[in-house]
């Protein structure tokens, strides 16, 4: 809060930096709240999950939105691109960071795998593991409303292999907690971006 008011006391762009340094600050006192309400949820993992639905939520945001986006960003030619240029970006971006993070949620099982000496001479909880890479990767590849419905597939499959494994003690308890909360954020805004596609 000392480096907001100072910046604060500075020229515009350093208001625009201290703007942006409060909101952090705000979301961890939220995330800090929320994880004492839903039954210890570590502050950290709960400040940096929600963060990382800001990517979702802004690409989900700008594919119904593209105008606004292209008030924004120039053109290559000087001018503004066209909102079905932002649409595409931003539906691909969604894709994109969609596919990095389900194949970021393999890679916690994988390892939680690594821990367990018993789990880890095992075939099926390794081969699980990659799953989520394997599926979002050629998603990829394919056009955009295949490629948004198959990750959000994916994410609520992964969601429901998260809650057997905290069901059977493989995960803490307030992992599933965290990822119902996750797991919604990201598959409402693929969702979103999968409607934005449709009907653009």
């Amino acid at each position: 809060m000392v480096l907001y008011r100072r910046l604060a006391t500075r020229q515009p762009y350093s208001r625009n930096v201290a703007n942006v340094l409060q909101c952090i600050a705000s979301l961890c006192q939220f995330s800090t709240f929320m994880a004492a309400k839903t039954q210890a949820i570590p502050a950290p993992a709960l400040t940096l999950g929600l963060a990382g639905l800001i990517p979702f939520i802004l690409c989900a945001l700008f594919a119904w939105l593209p105008d606004l986006l292209a008030s924004l960003w120039p053109g290559s030619n000087g001018g503004q691109p066209s909102s079905e240029l932002v649409r595409q970006k931003a539906i691909l971006g969604l894709g994109t960071y969609g596919a990095v993070i389900l194949s970021f949620l393999g890679g916690v099982r994988w390892g939680n795998v690594l821990s367990n000496k018993v789990q880890v001479r095992r075939w099926v909880p390794l081969t699980l593991s990659v799953i989520p890479s394997l599926i979002a990767w050629p998603a990829l590849l394919l056009p955009a409303s295949w490629m948004l419905s198959i990750l959000a597939a994916g994410f609520v499959l992964q969601y429901a292999a998260d809650v057997e494994a905290v069901r059977q003690k493989i995960l803490p308890a307030w992992y599933a907690r965290l990822r119902t909360l996750l797991t919604t954020g990201a598959t409402v805004s693929l969702l979103a971006g999968l409607i934005a596609d449709v009907l653009g």
